[in-house]
């Protein structure tokens, strides 16, 4: 399998640096469409079908699924391909998913589609993550993680004002997320010979990553099945509370609002003060949260205030893991 052009990370110049890092952050908008955009869009397409929550959870679960099959793969693959090779490839495979959904309305075979749709943002988000790691140092790996997440919730927020435009009935939502995950894509087109060399990264095992750095590692596990829950019943339990599509919808919009201020100034402080308490303090914010959420589902205002505190807690939490992984395991 041929391997595009990579470079160890400490060769890499600071121009190189930035111009990969800017190719793959503006990337991350692909997975931040991509849950913000398809979680709603099939969860609710589901419902008016009268498919039972069991099964719209299931659904939803796929991608997890997919994930935990294939996530063993990731390191290989990056390996032979190189970083960049990766990202392209998994970009071009998630456009196909998508088109794909437009030829069939079976349950079945979305589930399916799902499933395949999960390994190519699993393969894009990993080998991101990876590329931001090692492109960045100690000194400004929480900040420029922290931007990566405020992209990632950005393009959340594209995907429930699509919908609440469009609507999530034919084929349309679907091409314009084809349309997006190619415009996200096409910085990489620019980012050849910069791309940290994969195969000179750490290799170590889950396990093994698991018993030396437990918080992040279960915290980012807790955190993401939190949201892809959120994503996937918000809208559901605003619909059957009476609420019109559009505006069950917009209960996702304070979510991902948190999530996207949030990160940068988490980030920024991942990089100045102690990470440990940073990462429990986001913790515990996300704990309080859901404690709160049926007290004050009555009132729009006190609903949207809390979700903006949970969306921009949970991100945080994730980005501060993220650091902590980078400090842990990174170059």
């Amino acid at each position: 399998m041929t391997s595009l052009p990579s470079q160890p990370a400490g060769s890499l110049t600071l121009s190189q640096r930035r111009r990969g890092l800017t190719a793959v952050l503006m990337g991350m908008l692909v997975i931040g469409v991509n849950v913000g955009l398809f979680n709603p869009l099939i969860a609710l397409n589901l419902e008016a079908q009268g498919v039972s929550t069991t099964f719209n959870g299931i659904n939803a679960a796929m991608p997890f699924i997919a994930a935990i099959l294939f996530a063993p793969l990731v390191p290989m693959l990056t390996r032979r391909m190189s970083l960049l090779g990766v990202l392209l490839l998994s970009g071009g495979f998630d456009v196909v998913v998508i088109l794909a959904f437009t030829l069939s309305d079976d349950t079945w075979v979305w589930l399916g589609l799902r499933f395949l749709m999960g390994i190519g943002m699993l393969f894009h988000w990993v080998s991101s993550e990876i590329w931001v790691n090692a492109a960045t140092t100690d000194a400004n790996r929480g900040k420029i993680i922290g931007i990566n997440g405020a992209l990632f919730s950005a393009g959340m927020i594209c995907g429930p004002l699509v919908l609440g435009e469009v609507g999530t009935s034919g084929n349309l939502p679907f091409f314009i997320s084809a349309v997006l995950v190619v415009a996200a894509m096409s910085p990489l087109l620019f980012a050849f010979g910069t791309a940290p060399d994969a195969s000179s990264d750490h290799k170590t095992n889950l396990l093994a990553a698991v018993r030396k750095a437990p918080t992040p590692m279960l915290g980012a596990l807790v955190e993401g099945i939190l949201f892809v829950a959120l994503f996937v019943q918000l809208p559901i339990y605003g619909v059957r509370s009476g609420l019109i599509e559009g505006d069950a919808i917009s209960l996702l919009s304070a979510l991902v609002i948190g999530g996207t201020i949030a990160p940068i100034g988490i980030g920024w402080l991942a990089d100045h003060v102690n990470r440990r308490l940073l990462l429990l303090a986001c913790g515990a914010t996300c704990f309080v949260a859901i404690l709160l959420l049926p007290f004050v589902l009555h009132s729009t205002v006190l609903t949207w205030a809390l979700l903006m505190v949970w969306g921009g807690a949970g991100t945080g939490f994730y980005t501060v893991g993220l650091v902590r992984l980078g400090q842990l395991f990174g170059p």
